[in-house]
């Protein structure tokens, strides 16, 4: 009978409850579109060998020479380990590693696919470019699932070859037409199209017979993957594969591996284990998403409730007892848990679906690939969640529909709005417990980060006390928030009758506008921590990024022993803005036996250890000489006048992302800011050993923080002509206003190799710097803003039902449509605003424990522009939409009494 009553309850209603459970299918669709979305990019066993097999049996490849201590992960063969004496080196001799398979003692007349791996220069529509090869049959049918035709027809003749789509479109060709090899001097006719289906390791590859494999000079053949349609080996005959110098990937091993087998689980037990880390992912999953969940319920379940109050009245004066109440207004917030579990359910699998289909390349192992759509069981545990949560949300409102005076229920009374100061202290009090816990924290990290040390246990101390106190400043926030809300309203009453009548609202129906704003917070603060871990890392790789030159620039280098004069005639013809000669200290060649003639010297940078305060004398860090004019525009770097005028004279240059230069970092500089040039006779060098150098000059150095180059020590041609070091021009930097195109890159490399003659031998490349995180920012964005514009435009149509009988009332007395539409525009700005603003505020608390944890990160890095679109751009989106929207017809027969 209580459910029976809670059903025709939620169907007598059901424009409010279509939000209410639309309210709680939102956080179910995130989480159930992750699930599903996660689940689909995992592959069966079964799969994974299709991918790696084909419909083969197994594979051998060469690892090394014989050694009877050789293991390898039956599941993984590139994981294999032998037995290692006490200083590293294997305990066993090292002998000669086989040449192909004659040594692995396969049977008689076994029939095998070989598949060999190379890279080929290749002529492209602007000029040359290197893309990877594969020689052999892979066109094979018995290899279908590793690679797939496409379109087109196999090769039948050795002229003919198969290439990627992607390899395609780089070089522009197509099938019919003829793919060049200028190393070579040889074509290909492209007859048909394939791919590689591991799309993590092969995008632009050409397919070539294995007549065209060039003859290496490593006879281990190394390279080459021996493909066995109808062969496996048991365990025992991979053992006697390993010992011999193979490693295989057999389909039954790796299906079903035997008692006494080795996998890649049981080889890397300890080292990189993720189970922690996963354990901790789902925890804080849960942890959030039940949050999420039962905030918006409660928002929900409290709207439900009051929309109700007049039916339960009913319900009361015809006999039935506070019980009753009690558990229809429970049944009812299970119901539309287990509707919002199921709506968000279908709409979660429903867009992974989608994306699937839109986005999915065709190919395996990248971010967008599918293999298949799968829907895990946890899907399951969600719904049932979304129910409980539904069922624990409805217990407040429960509790309130079973106090109320009936006959003022049943008058359409409404009890006036009590303000409780238990609370605010409350919040006040956990908020102070909070702080207090996220920098104990946040402190253990910079402690345990300063001081080098790394403890399991001190770690997870130190993340969990972060995340427990950022939790307690969201539980201040709720305690706290018709307090905030009341001290808001204050503020707003100022400026005019919207804001003033939206704030008072919001107030006085603070069971629905606290945990709908909550939730937002919640949502934003777990954003704006990810796109801190994206943005402060990404910002601290750029600032640690050893800078050729400046992005977007292209470098020419010269590595033949002829030195041109001037930059090569090809990089003027692409009409830069200025082109930057780079010179080294000059590295002689000496032949050691003809020592009838003096050896010339040869002088390179002393590395200083800070840990014994003293010079690290040893060859290798060459010098770089750059012009004082070109400085500056080089390394970004800014120097005063008598910075530059002091480096012109005779000085020297180093730059540090930070300082002091963490552990691990070569250092050119002492503590005093002076550099030290050690001179060796060249040809002692030669001699096996490291020789004591000749004579070591110091050279005073200028010390700029904040920018790291390639040039750990920069000097002026002042300097190295004071210091009688020999220069040469090795690279070209040439500085566009855009990063140069694909086919100009493509041309230029053409030139370089039509102009390397002479003994000069040029390569060309762009300076690109790190990866962008502004893919990952959108990403994360666009995410937060659908979850944020959905939990939003459904907390304010709930507030629009719940605000008739207070919109008929405006109407009455003469508010115009301008108004409620100003008045619904406020509403937004104080639900998503105070939400959105709070969640950057608790981000940016996460954040600053990340930056404790990474030395040399700061907080300034976060991204601002992306946290004001949120904060505050996000919020106004969303108040323009309401403000468009005009509000329903006023029924002037809904009044509202207040009791």
């Amino acid at each position: 009978m209580t459910l029976k009553l809670a059903w025709r309850q939620l169907l007598r209603t059901k424009g409010s409850s279509v939000l209410v459970a639309a309210l709680i299918a939102v956080p179910v669709a995130a989480a159930v579109g992750v699930l599903t979305f996660t689940e689909s990019r995992a592959p069966s066993p079964e799969q994974a060998v299709t991918l790696e097999l084909g419909q083969t049996q197994s594979w051998i490849r060469i690892e090394g020479g014989a050694d009877p201590s050789r293991v390898q992960a039956v599941d993984l063969p590139w994981l294999t380990s032998v037995d290692r004496a006490d200083d590293g080196t294997p305990a066993n001799p090292e002998l000669p590693a086989p040449t192909d398979l004659g040594e692995a003692g396969l049977p008689s007349a076994t029939a095998m696919i070989s598949i060999a791996e190379g890279y080929e220069r290749m002529t492209t529509r602007d000029g040359i470019a290197g893309f990877p090869v594969l020689y052999g049959d892979s066109w094979d049918p018995r290899l279908d699932g590793r690679y797939e035709a496409v379109s087109g027809r196999t090769p039948q003749s050795a002229e003919e070859a198969m290439a990627s789509p992607a390899l395609l479109e780089r070089l522009g060709v197509g099938v019919g037409d003829d793919v060049e090899l200028p190393d070579r001097g040889q074509s290909y006719r492209i007859v048909g199209i394939q791919r590689a289906m591991d799309g993590s390791a092969y995008r632009e590859v050409l397919f070539l017979p294995q007549s065209a494999a060039p003859s290496s000079d490593d006879a281990a053949g190394r390279s080459t993957i021996w493909f066995l349609p109808d062969w496996q080996p048991d365990f025992a005959t991979l053992t006697d594969l390993n010992h011999t110098g193979y490693v295989a990937y057999a389909r039954d091993l790796v299906l079903d591996p035997p008692a006494g087998a080795e996998t890649s689980a049981t080889m890397m037990d300890g080292q990189g284990d993720t189970a922690g880390l996963t354990l901790l992912l789902v925890s804080l999953g849960l942890v959030f998403g039940g949050l999420l969940v039962g905030l918006l319920a409660a928002a929900a379940m409290a709207v439900s409730a009051r929309r109700q109050q007049r039916s339960l009245a009913v319900l009361t004066t015809v006999g039935a007892r506070r019980g009753d109440v009690f558990r229809t207004v429970l049944a009812q917030g299970a119901l539309l848990g287990l509707v919002g579990g199921v709506i968000g359910t279908v709409v979660g699998i429903g867009a992974v679906a989608a994306i699937d289909a839109l986005l999915d390349p065709g190919v395996k192992n990248t971010f967008w690939s599918s293999w298949g759509l799968k829907v895990p069981w946890s899907v399951a545990g969600v719904i049932a969640f979304a129910m409980l949560v539904g069922l624990v949300a409805s217990v407040v409102p429960a509790r309130g529909a079973t106090r109320g005076d009936a006959i003022a229920a049943l008058r359409g009374a409404r009890r006036p709005v009590r303000m409780s100061l238990r609370r605010p202290v409350a919040g006040i009090v956990i908020a102070v417990i909070g702080g207090a816990t996220a920098v104990a924290g946040g402190v253990l990290f910079g402690v345990l980060a300063a001081t080098d040390t790394w403890d399991q246990d001190l770690q997870t101390a130190a993340l969990w006390a972060s995340i427990i106190g950022v939790l307690l400043l969201l539980l201040s926030v709720t305690l706290s928030g018709q307090g905030i809300l009341a001290l808001l309203a204050g503020l707003l009453a100022r400026f005019g009758s919207a804001a003033r009548l939206a704030s008072r609202d919001a107030v006085a129906n603070s069971p629905r506008t606290v945990p709908a704003f909550v939730s937002i917070a919640a949502s934003t603060a777990v954003a704006v921590f990810v796109l801190c871990a994206i943005a402060i890392p990404q910002a601290q790789s750029t600032r640690n990024w050893a800078w050729t030159a400046p992005k977007g620039s292209i470098i020419v280098s010269n590595w033949g022993e002829a030195s041109p004069a001037q930059a090569p005639a090809f990089l003027s013809e692409a009409h830069p803005e200025r082109i930057i000669p780079v010179s080294s200290s000059v590295e002689p060649v000496v032949d050691t036996k003809d020592t009838s003639k003096p050896s010339p010297e040869v002088v390179y940078a002393s590395a200083w250890s800070r840990e014994i305060h003293r010079w690290m004398n040893a060859p290798g860090q060459t010098l770089t000489i750059i012009e004082p004019g070109d400085v500056e525009a080089l390394t970004g770097l800014e120097l005063t006048d008598a910075e530059r005028t002091e480096f012109a004279k005779g000085g020297a240059i180093a730059s540090f992302a930070q300082r002091p230069v963490p552990r691990g970092y070569a250092e050119y500089v002492d503590d005093d800011d002076n550099a030290q040039l050690a001179f060796w006779a060249a040809r002692d060098l030669y001699t096996g050993g490291i020789p004591k150098p000749l004579r070591t000059e110091p050279l005073v150095t200028q010390v700029h923080v904040g920018i790291s180059t390639a040039y750990p020590l920069i000097l002026s041609p002042a300097a190295a002509r004071q210091h009688g070091i020999p220069t040469v021009v090795r690279s070209w930097v040439a500085l566009f206003d855009e990063t140069p195109s694909e086919a100009t890159l493509d041309r230029m490399r053409a030139d370089a190799e039509t102009a390397s003659t002479g003994g000069a031998m040029f390569d060309v490349r762009v300076e690109n710097g790190p990866d962008s995180p502004l893919p990952w920012l959108a990403l994360v964005l666009g995410i937060l803003s659908t979850i944020v514009i959905a939990a939003a435009t459904i907390s304010l149509g709930l507030a629009r039902i719940e605000r008739r009988e207070d919109d008929a009332t405006l109407a009455a007395v003469g508010a115009t449509t301008a108004l409620r539409r100003r008045v619904a525009a406020w509403q937004a700005i104080i639900i998503a605003g105070v939400g959105c603003v709070i969640g950057v505020l608790l981000g940016l608390v996460g954040a600053w424990a990340l930056t404790q944890a990474m030395p040399g990160s700061r907080l300034t890095d976060a991204p601002v522009f992306w946290l004001l679109v949120i904060a505050i751009g996000l919020p106004l989106a969303i108040a323009l939409v309401s403000l468009l929207i005009r509000p329903p017809r006023a029924d002037l027969t809904r009044r509202t009494a207040i009791a």
